[in-house]
């Protein structure tokens, strides 16, 4: 009698542990929330935001940027962009206006030098070799954003884009030995992107000056 209740027990133990796991493995089958997929694209857009910051910041701040790494950086930088990407210059400089298409860094015809007609400058890659601090070869900027203004706000396969731009002078000073560290330029990045086959680009950008980053 004894071995008998001993193996009816072990056997009901057994078919606990059984319908334990069946329950198990049954949540872990069930889909997903929707917020995973939300996060998802979040994650994907601050990816791309932070290679934006990573390739407008120089690669060697001891010896600057050899102009094939730079035309390296401004490639890698269009390839951020959709093909039809825009983006309007708003700093109260010479060169404020509207750079309309992408462009290739070697070929004059999709790459010129800015237009004088503010409406069309020229194209993205108008704006980053010939405008944009950061790819020109005296200058050593890296580019920081404050984390807490970084704003996604994902509709579908577009997105609403928000996040700022710091660019700070780290030459060496020669009277210390360590970067200057010295403020350049602050920028705003307001605009949009789209997932295109399954990527996200960023799509258009106002860019005004930015103030001092407040909470």
């Amino acid at each position: 009698m004894e071995i008998g209740r001993k193996v009816s027990r072990v056997l009901l133990e057994c078919r606990m542990a059984l319908g334990l796991a069946a329950a198990m493995l049954t949540i872990a089958s069930w889909p997903l929330p929707s917020y995973a997929g939300a996060n998802s694209q979040q994650a994907e857009l601050h990816q791309l935001q932070a290679a934006f910051h990573r390739i407008a910041s120089v690669h060697d701040p001891v010896n600057g940027d050899s102009a094939a790494v730079i035309e390296q950086r401004i490639r890698d930088m269009l390839s951020l962009w959709t093909d039809d990407g825009s983006l309007t210059l708003q700093v109260g400089g010479a060169f404020d206006g509207d750079y309309v298409g992408n462009g290739d860094p070697a070929d004059p015809t999709t790459c010129p030098a800015p237009s004088g007609d503010p409406t069309n400058r020229g194209t993205l890659c108008t704006l980053f070799k010939y405008v944009s601090g950061s790819f020109q070869p005296a200058n050593k900027f890296v580019s920081l954003a404050p984390a807490f203004l970084t704003e996604f706000t994902v509709h579908g396969n577009t997105a609403a884009v928000y996040f700022q731009c710091h660019y700070f002078n780290v030459a060496i000073n020669p009277a210390t030995g360590k970067p200057f560290w010295t403020g350049a330029s602050h920028l705003v990045f307001d605009g949009t992107a789209s997932k295109v086959q399954g990527i996200w680009l960023f799509s258009h950008a106002n860019v005004p000056l930015a103030g001092v980053p407040i909470p």
